[in-house]
């Protein structure tokens, strides 16, 4: 759609059952892709002057703030729902057929990757250009179109090479820190990652999107969208949105809007095999699926162009929607189950249940035939000659343990792991402050083997433990914290807390100073 037409459209919007109505240009609603002809993309003024402008020309949307970034700016958000909607406290008192789902989406975690800042507030403007929309009858949309705000404003022209736009530069990586925004869920060490989380809290969203563009290799799809899929996670959820969600929506957003879409992952060489990222729950898409949720993330392809890339971004969250909307009940009743699965899985564990704290990718049960490209080496360098071609592929997207443990019905934390306790607390992890001793059956490692990595990684050496545990008698003291597993996140709590788990908390350092060889390691297991 091009600029003159979209101005066309905005100047006939009127004042009227929650339309948008402007005193404005009809330009004053365009992102900054749109009015450049999609040569540019927004600073962080510019953004947040755009979604001021959505807010206070709909009564359907209020301004809010997910958070302030390392710098000091703040991260503006907007709440977009039919009635508006404050707060979480406005959504308490409806139930039933008139509860709605929220559902949050963000942009720029990348701040080079700029396909949902864009895209995101096209979805709200067009949401609001329809009268009493119908998808807002049933979801609360929580849009942040500039979550990286810092890293957005570290624009050039020089980064992101492989990308095919916007020729006038885009922002970096990493936040203002250096950290990775999307290897932080478990450390929460970015005061953006921090305040994320706690919008995740508060809210409770049932669908959380993270969009990207990718890094990846040549194929013939415009988005290619990724679920939860940490094993340690609930297999009811993670089969729901990787087997039914994201295929029906898939197949819709072709049917409506034309855009095909595919299953994250690359090629290998011999173009036999696509294979994923990991599954660690450092990245966000795994995290939330970890806390009984479900997530997407959407990654625009960098070798489409920039226009066909944000209007594929815009049209794969409004595909989300329409979905959410047509199957709120259902989601709403998973989720329910999923929670109540895992509280009654901490108060009566089973033996036989394991909880994934290794693991390696596998390949899906079906082979699938994804489209690419002709390829050849020219100058030492693998490029598309630009003829099409399909691949019969092993789609490694799947994840097992390698290393599982039964889960126990809490874990006790000593009061000089402070560190430990703050990094529950950020998360959301409900445990309890012991106010006088407590005789207990505990399960109790003892650390064999301490092993660091050679090389730093987001500014930790991470680190593998060797254990062996044994049962005894202990006397609990005051002071102490119990993190019962019968709670939603109880999952989270034994990923956080094992000592072995490849992404856990002793993983990234936050026990390092109680691990030797011969010692017992810190962390106490309640036993059945």
């Amino acid at each position: 759609m091009t600029r003159a037409l979209l101005g066309s459209l905005l100047g006939f919007w009127m004042v009227s059952d929650g339309l948008i109505h402007t005193t404005d240009t009809p330009d004053a609603l365009l992102t900054v892709a749109e009015r450049s002809d999609y040569r540019a993309t927004a600073r962080y003024a510019e953004v947040v002057d755009l979604l001021n402008r959505l807010a206070r020309q709909s009564p359907l949307v209020r301004r809010s703030s997910l958070g302030v970034t390392f710098e000091g700016r703040e991260i503006p958000m907007l709440i977009v729902a039919d009635p508006p909607v404050e707060s979480p406290a406005d959504l308490r008192h409806t139930a039933g057929p008139d509860a709605r789902l929220v559902v949050l989406a963000i942009g720029n975690i990348h701040a080079g990757e700029v396909d949902g800042k864009e895209a995101l507030p096209m979805v709200v403007r067009e949401l609001l250009a329809t009268p009493h929309h119908p998808l807002l009858r049933d979801v609360v949309l929580l849009v942040a179109p500039i979550y990286n705000a810092d890293g957005n404003e570290r624009v050039s022209r020089d980064n992101r090479p492989g990308q095919v736009g916007p020729e006038e530069g885009m922002g970096i990586r990493e936040n203002a820190q250096g950290l990775d925004l999307n290897r932080d869920f478990i450390k929460l060490e970015a005061p953006e990652t921090r305040a994320l989380v706690d919008v995740l809290k508060r809210w409770d969203p049932a669908i959380f999107i993270d969009t990207h563009t990718t890094n990846g290799c040549y194929h013939r799809y415009v988005i290619t969208y990724e679920t939860p899929k940490t094993p340690a996670g609930n297999q009811q959820l993670i089969e729901f949105a990787r087997d039914e969600m994201m295929p029906e929506v898939s197949r819709g957003m072709l049917a409506r809007y034309g855009v095909p879409s595919f299953v994250y992952g690359d090629f290998n060489r011999a173009h036999t095999r696509w294979d994923t990222y990991p599954c660690h729950a450092r990245f966000g898409t795994s995290y939330v699926g970890l806390r009984n949720r479900i997530s997407v993330l959407s990654e625009g392809y960098s070798y489409a162009t920039y226009e066909q890339r944000v209007l594929g971004t815009r049209d794969f969250v409004k595909s989300i929607l329409e979905y959410a909307a047509a199957n709120k009940d259902r989601i709403r009743r998973l989720l329910a189950d999923v929670d109540a699965a895992t509280i009654a899985a901490g108060r009566a564990p089973d033996p036989a249940e394991r909880v994934a704290l290794q693991t390696e990718a596998t390949a899906a049960p079906h082979r699938a035939v994804a489209a690419g490209y002709v390829e050849e080496t020219r100058d030492g360098r693998v490029v598309s000659t630009g003829v099409p071609k399909d691949y019969e592929v092993e789609l490694w997207t799947h994840f097992r343990g390698t290393l599982a443990v039964a889960r126990p019905t809490g874990y006790y934390v000593p009061p000089s792991l402070e560190v430990v306790i703050d990094k529950l607390r950020q998360h959301g992890v409900a445990f309890e402050l012991l106010t006088s001793p407590r005789d207990a059956d505990v399960e109790v490692y003892r650390v064999d083997a301490v092993k660091s990595a050679a090389e730093p990684f987001q500014n930790h050496r991470l680190s593998t433990v060797q254990v062996t545990p044994r049962r005894e008698r202990r006397e609990i003291q005051a002071g102490w914290a119990f993190v019962t597993t019968a709670q939603p996140l109880g999952s989270l709590a034994v990923y956080l807390l094992e000592p072995r788990c490849e992404d856990g908390l002793t993983a990234w350092n936050y026990v390092d100073e109680h691990l030797a060889p011969g010692r017992d390691f810190p962390i106490l297991r309640a036993a059945p």
